[in-house]
């Protein structure tokens, strides 16, 4: 780990970092898309002003067979002879792409290019954090910061001695403080009774996450419980129970959306209109075309003068804002801050985006688990750095970390392995946690087995992994015939998530399958639980190679994921060359039950 004798020190080390691994993205971005993916001759069919400098742009197209390859939500370049501008995909079929685009656009073409791009604008955005960062306004935030990482000590503010509840400690905390939650522990319910508490106060809380999932579960929760809540982000990205709370849909059920709309129709008819003019037009068409612009361009400012005006009064109206650190961004560059900033899932921000959480507010709160995945460093010299959060609690000594220390998902026997290897034994177990009936069910009719731990063992056979030569990623086949044959024999999709470190692994399954029952990486299904898990380890070789999936923490993700039963399928011979895997299987073998393929090939 690199050391540092001051705060700009590190802080110019953290924006060299991002800078080095935004180059690394679009280096492999351009590796992978040689053949760059695009969609010739869309003809535009429609524009409609969003909000702010967002559109939504149509167009149709003929590329019926390509349209496999794109996906809502993926970054895209917009271009034709004279103008070009970024978006996100709102939706695609064989003759019609919808785009979500930023900045302010002629569209003075007919028919442009769409082509798969990088998306490079949350590097852009931590650039401007750094620079907010010096600002006067935000001195105390530095000065916090400071304080977090050990540069600064004399001024620091004292902390609560007495005993209390975690929730009262969060509340009796002074500037900042961490949650350290294990698997299954109740982070997110501290987070959501701490948040109550609040709101009681009639104070004003931001909820941050560095994933669009995590900050939909956020809301879901805020919705069950009534409050006033406001979804901030891409609305392409977004979930659907989400989606009504999301700012945009709020906006729209608005009383002044009426008039708004009538503006909106007016603006279209305006657009038509001078889109509709050639460029082989003489002097009073070329004037007539000017003047058309113009009152566009006027009534688009009065459109967005109107929408600032009802957003502003929802968004003062909100008891709890969630977003994602790039979909708060423009409203901290407003000057809007909260009483309170809480930061989901911490381990996976950078430490930039965890700098910009301070600058919101009073009183910031980072929750996470620093035993778990980090944001993702493509470079291999920055993915063993320690997260801003384990940084900030192994500087706090305790004072301002609040340990959760009883866990409530897991069996005794999934837990024990992790909990001794990764917590030290300070995890217990809820006497609540009981075992589920139709889960041992499911083990005894697929499984054979009347354990809620089993290892399939694939060592002994001539199984090879693979790789895929145009992505590098691995998979293996023999594997993925075991999990299909499981799903053939009725796995059921509503228990059971299937989980491998591979993307490759998980495409095929998916395919074998026929999308028939879940299938994740170890990284995405990081925060997130099922009754059942099946794990498809992938690794078999003859040099004893375990790549990433050696990462201790990758390994801890995946292991603290099922509730009542957890099936690891993988070849000992390749994984117990690495000691934390042997230290794994002799655990099963203690636990739960180890068994050889072979029993399962007449499936």
């Amino acid at each position: 780990m690199p050391q540092f004798t001051s705060l700009e020190e590190e802080i110019q080390f953290q924006t060299k970092r991002l800078a080095l691994e935004r180059e690394k993205e679009r280096e492999q971005f351009t590796e992978k898309n040689q053949n760059q993916l695009k969609l010739k001759k869309c003809i535009l069919e429609e524009i409609q002003f969003l909000y702010g400098n967002t559109w939504k742009v149509s167009f149709s197209h003929t590329n019926f067979s390509s349209i496999n390859d794109w996906h809502k939500g993926q970054s895209v370049l917009i271009q034709s002879e004279s103008e070009s501008t970024y978006g996100h995909i709102v939706s695609i079929d064989k003759s019609k792409i919808i785009i979500q685009s930023l900045g302010e656009q002629e569209w003075e073409s007919d028919e442009y290019e769409i082509i798969a791009w990088f998306q490079e604008s949350t590097y852009k955005m931590y650039e401007e954090v750094v620079h907010l960062l010096g600002q006067d306004r935000f001195q105390l935030a530095k000065k916090k910061l400071s304080w977090i990482l050990s540069y600064s000590k004399g001024d620091k503010p004292s902390t609560p001695k007495a005993e209390v509840s975690p929730i009262e400690k969060l509340l009796s905390l002074n500037e900042y403080g961490f949650v350290f939650g294990p698997p299954g522990t109740g982070k997110t319910f501290l987070l959501m009774n701490t948040a109550e508490a609040i709101i009681a106060k009639k104070q004003k809380l931001l909820v941050l996450c560095p994933n669009n999932y995590a900050c939909d579960m956020i809301v879901e929760r805020a919705i069950a419980k009534d409050w006033n809540v406001i979804r901030l982000g891409n609305s392409t990205k977004i979930k659907e129970t989400a989606l009504a709370y999301h700012l945009d849909s709020l906006v729209e059920k608005d009383h002044a959306q009426r008039q708004i709309q009538k503006w909106q129709n007016e603006l279209k008819s305006i657009q038509k209109k001078y889109r509709s003019w050639k460029r082989n037009f003489g002097k009073e068409e070329r004037e007539e075309r000017q003047s058309l612009k113009k009152e566009a361009k006027d009534l688009l400012q009065t459109i967005k003068r109107e929408e600032e005006n009802v957003r502003q009064k929802i968004f003062d109206k909100a008891e709890m804002i969630v977003g994602t650190f790039s979909s708060y961004f423009p409203f901290l560059k407003k000057g809007i801050l909260f009483d309170y900033v809480f930061v989901d899932e911490a381990t996976q921000a950078t430490d930039v985006a965890c700098y910009m959480a301070m600058m919101c507010g009073s009183h910031c709160f980072y929750f996470g688990d620093p035993k778990q995945l980090p944001y993702t460093y493509l470079l291999p010299e920055h993915q063993k750095i320690p997260s801003f959060l384990e940084k900030g609690i192994l500087e706090d000594q305790g004072e301002r970390t609040v340990f959760l220390n009883t866990q409530f998902r897991m069996l005794p026997e999934i837990v024990k392995f992790p909990n001794q290897y990764f917590y030290e034994n300070q995890v217990q177990t809820s006497p609540n946690v009981k075992h589920n009936q139709n889960i041992q069910n499911e083990m005894l009719r697929l499984f054979y087995s009347d354990k809620s731990l089993l290892w399939i063992d694939t060592a002994g056979t001539d199984n090879q992994e693979e790789r895929n030569k145009t992505t590098g990623s691995i998979f293996n086949l023999c594997e993925a015939d075991l999990v299909t044959n499981f799903v053939k024999n009725g796995l059921n999709p509503n228990l059971c998530q299937i989980l491998t470190p591979y993307s490759e692994q998980k495409e095929r399954i998916e395919r074998m399958t026929n999308y028939s029952i879940p299938v994740q990486t170890f990284d995405s299904f990081q925060g997130r639980e099922s009754d059942m898990v099946v794990i498809s380890f992938v690794r078999t070789n003859d040099e004893n190679s375990l790549g990433f999936l050696a990462d201790e923490r990758r390994l801890n993700v995946a292991l603290t994921r099922a509730k009542f039963a957890l099936v690891l399928i993988g070849d000992s011979s390749t994984l117990c060359t690495n000691p934390i895997f042997e230290r794994l299987y002799e655990s099963v073998k203690e636990l739960g039950e180890i068994k050889s393929i072979y029993e399962y090939l007449s499936l």
